[in-house]
């Protein structure tokens, strides 16, 4: 009988190895999962204009007005 703990005394090794338990999981999570890279920020910018000469000089159109046949009633 004397291979009994006290309460508080297994509380605290539990304590312990579950902050082991998630140290080692961390490591274990940064080995296996790859890497993210980061693309250069020099590369992710896009065109603001347009890039057809046409598209500058005609005016915007309305959605109605490129339809070519009205729309049947149902």
């Amino acid at each position: 009988m004397s291979d009994w703990k006290n309460e508080d005394d297994i509380k605290a090794e539990l304590r312990v190895l579950t902050n082991e338990l998630k140290h080692l999981r961390e490591e274990l999570r940064d080995m296996v999962t790859p890497h993210k890279q980061r693309a250069p920020r020099a590369f992710l910018h896009r065109q603001s204009w347009p890039s057809k000469p046409a598209e500058r000089d005609s005016p915007p159109v309305a959605a109605d007005e490129r339809r070519k046949t009205p729309r049947k009633r149902r």
